[in-house]
């Protein structure tokens, strides 16, 4: 059934070609016949000379349109097409000067009184040709260029929706990556929990259980409210802080008011926290201190900020989270990101700007 209904479109195609080709030429019989009757006063001689002109100018036409400019004009090989060009200004004017003696001979009977007198005038001898030729290969060559541009519209829209479906592709990807890599830091946190038989192991069971919800279905959207990943952020935050007590302090302001309800693309927070909670340095005499602000006064600011190993920070702003995360931002916000990293004085301090339209 396609390959019918393929071929009833070509054929289609090709009948309205046609058919619009013989309108063209027959008005351009229409025209030169009119132009030489002006000329003469004679349209029944106009008409007959017309009869075997336009023929000519149909086939020099073809020559040129299909042969001469495509294979050197377009190609840009100038000296072959300027001289195939002299030859067939030549031989359409050999053969043009034969047709004229044809009619002289067959239909004028040798008699110049009966001769049109257009054809004695070399300027309308030209102009009627030429003129012909000229229009008929600057409205091919028109059709060319137009269907030249249809096609690079054509390729530059599936590239581009080619291009899209790539960087979807890799979205999720990513975006599938961070799931089991957030799991084994949890189930990992919890894991230490249940061995030393604390009482909040089953809340950080319950968490870990709205967390994976939340990642499962909650965001299987391009973007997802603020409020939303702040959820997820806090509690996360808290699973950890369950697992390392007063190990550790969380110095949370996240409270931003109406501006929740912004959009952003999902998981773009939790990958920063995991990294600040698996290298923060934690002593046994003082607390350590892990701070994290979003600010949505301008721009979407996150930041986050705990200290360091010292043997940590020897290995730079590398890991499986903060890599994924560099090529999420790029894919979904080119140009409108800045993650800046910093490690000052025993610190790590992490600073997320986006740029939310």
């Amino acid at each position: 059934m396609m390959k019918i209904s393929t071929l009833l479109n070509r054929n289609l195609v090709n009948w309205r070609r046609t058919a619009l080709s013989l309108l063209t030429w027959s008005m351009a019989f229409l025209f030169i016949s009119v132009f030489f009757g002006l000329y003469s006063q004679d349209y029944y001689n106009a008409l007959i000379f017309c009869l075997c002109f336009v023929p000519l100018a149909y086939v020099c036409t073809r020559i040129l349109n299909n042969f001469i400019i495509p294979r050197y004009l377009l190609t840009k090989r100038y000296f072959r097409f300027g001289l195939y060009l002299f030859y067939l200004l030549c031989l359409s004017l050999s053969i043009e000067t034969l047709i004229i003696a044809g009619l002289f001979v067959l239909v004028w009977n040798y008699s110049l009184v009966g001769i049109d007198p257009a054809t004695m005038d070399v300027r309308f001898f030209l102009v009627g040709l030429y003129f012909v030729i000229l229009v008929g290969v600057a409205y091919r060559q028109l059709q060319r260029s137009l269907q030249e541009q249809r096609l690079r519209e054509q390729q530059d829209k599936i590239k581009v929706e080619t291009e899209l479906r790539l960087k979807e592709a890799e979205l999720n990807l990513l975006k599938a990556q961070v799931n089991p890599h957030f799991l084994f830091n949890s189930l990992n946190s919890i894991y230490g929990l249940s061995l030393e038989k604390s009482e909040e192991t089953p809340r950080m069971i319950m968490l870990l259980s709205e967390i994976l919800d939340y990642t499962l279905y909650g965001c299987n959207t391009k973007f997802v409210p603020i409020y939303k990943e702040i959820e997820l952020v806090e509690n996360y935050a808290n699973i950890q802080k369950g697992r390392f007590g007063e190990a550790i302090f969380l110095d949370i302001d996240l409270e931003v008011g109406k501006q929740m309800n912004e959009m952003i693309a999902p998981l773009l927070l939790l990958p920063l926290v995991e990294n600040a909670f698996k290298h923060t340095d934690r002593k046994d005499d003082v607390a350590s201190t892990i701070a994290i602000h979003l600010d949505l006064d301008d721009d979407f600011c996150f930041r986050i900020k705990n200290p360091i190993r010292i043997t940590n920070a020897s290995k730079g702003n590398g890991g499986i989270g903060l890599e994924n995360l560099r090529k999420r931002l790029e894919l979904i916000y080119p140009a409108r990101h800045e993650l800046n990293i910093k490690q000052d004085d025993g610190c790590f301090d992490v600073e997320l700007r986006l740029t939310i339209i």
